[in-house]
């Protein structure tokens, strides 16, 4: 039970980090689309369509600061207690 309580934890910070890649990867790509709109808009003459533009880009930069600044810190979670379920793919042939 020591041995699978352990795999189930190793599984589950596998998992996270998983997360916290695809997480990244989303973050540097709106980045990317983020900056194209922005270099967009500077071509733009001054009227309605730039002042939409720039409350679109003033809501995707805050978006963005929420988006790095947790990926720009990852942890090690603390695994949750596991059930019985949880362990059983750890188990072989033995039932919790």
């Amino acid at each position: 039970m020591q041995e699978a309580r352990a795999d189930d934890a190793h599984a589950c910070r596998v998992k996270h980090l998983g997360e916290q890649a695809d997480a990244w990867h989303k973050a540097n790509h709106l980045t990317e689309y983020v900056t194209a709109v922005r270099d967009r808009a500077t071509s733009l003459p001054p009227g309605q369509g730039r002042t939409e533009i720039g409350a679109w880009l003033a809501f995707a930069d805050a978006h963005l600061q929420h988006l790095t600044e947790s990926v720009s810190a990852p942890k090690l979670p603390t695994p949750p207690k596991p059930s019985g379920d949880d362990l059983k793919p750890f188990l072989g042939h033995w039932s919790p």
